[in-house]
């Protein structure tokens, strides 16, 4: 049996992974989806693999998604990433790992106190007018904030946020948009692209984008591997999301642990996802 974990908000499979499961089953095997948070363990470690790609209010619980990790490698479970791939995403600072080895990022900054007048030293520091506020974990956009120097009496900080990541500001992905660059066992297999609505900046479904499949240029994917291959072990799924433009790929995330594949967008890759799915139960 296959499990995937979905949320309460979203209980059952979207078309992404309708199109997984009807690809699992029709290889031959069982596949089922249930919700992580109200699900007992035992249902879970009772599977020959987990796959957490709905588990998308972890962002209201943080740590007890990660005690449910822990859980289920502590019983052995099979968990799809692995653990110390969920673990190793959760946590944005993955970026700063990425800009280190050269790889292309926006300028980033860690802030274990994220207070106001810190935040607008750094921005003033490196001459930014606007910039973003992120938590350091999170996702889905759930608590991301855009902060402009001419608002800064209005800015909404949580003075008790502690500790978050601070962006240098990207303002022309409102007409780029976000590229999603899907791979499947470190290969890649589909992209497409976020557009953004008029006058948003934030490539999140809930603030009204729409997609449409693209074809990437080969620097492109090449691009997208390069983050993929910095990753401390090859992924099952990884999902590399960031802005295309003429002089190259930037990275804005970097998602393993429930990113929306966009599946039902390219014909074949649901089968190639649950053929990989799979060959690593064994």
């Amino acid at each position: 049996m296959i499990l995937i974990a979905t949320c309460s908000e979203y209980p059952h499979p979207t078309p992404n992974l309708e199109a997984l499961l009807a690809a699992l089953r029709a290889l031959g095997a069982k596949a089922d989806f249930v919700p992580w948070k109200t699900t007992d363990l035992d249902v879970f470690t009772a599977t020959d693999a987990v796959l957490p790609l709905c588990c998308w209010d972890y962002y209201d619980d943080p740590e007890r998604f990660l005690q449910w990790i822990d859980a289920l490698e502590a019983a052995g479970a099979k968990l799809l990433n692995t653990p110390a791939l969920l673990r190793w995403n959760f946590r944005k600072t993955y970026l700063l790992e990425m800009a280190a080895a050269g790889l292309a990022i926006p300028k980033t900054f860690h802030l274990p106190e994220a207070r106001s007048q810190m935040i607008a030293q750094r921005m003033e520091d490196e001459g930014w007018q606007t910039a973003v506020l992120k938590p350091v974990s999170s996702q889905s956009g759930h608590g991301v904030q855009k902060l402009d120097m001419s608002e800064r009496d209005r800015w909404p900080v949580d003075p008790h946020a502690g500790e978050m990541l601070l962006q240098e500001f990207q303002s022309d992905i409102a007409s780029l948009g976000e590229t999603t660059m899907t791979f499947i066992d470190g290969v890649f297999s589909h992209a497409v692209r976020r557009v953004l609505r008029p006058g948003e900046w934030r490539a999140n479904p809930q603030f009204g984008i729409t997609y449409e499949r693209v074809s990437p240029r080969q620097d492109m994917i090449d691009a997208g591997a390069a983050y993929v291959v910095h990753l401390p072990q090859k992924p099952l799924y990884a999902r590399v999301d960031g802005i295309a433009r003429e002089s190259g790929f930037m990275l804005t995330e970097l998602e393993l642990i429930d990113p929306y594949l966009y599946l039902e967008f390219a014909p074949g890759s649901a089968e190639r996802m649950a053929r990989s799915i799979l060959g690593r139960v064994g």
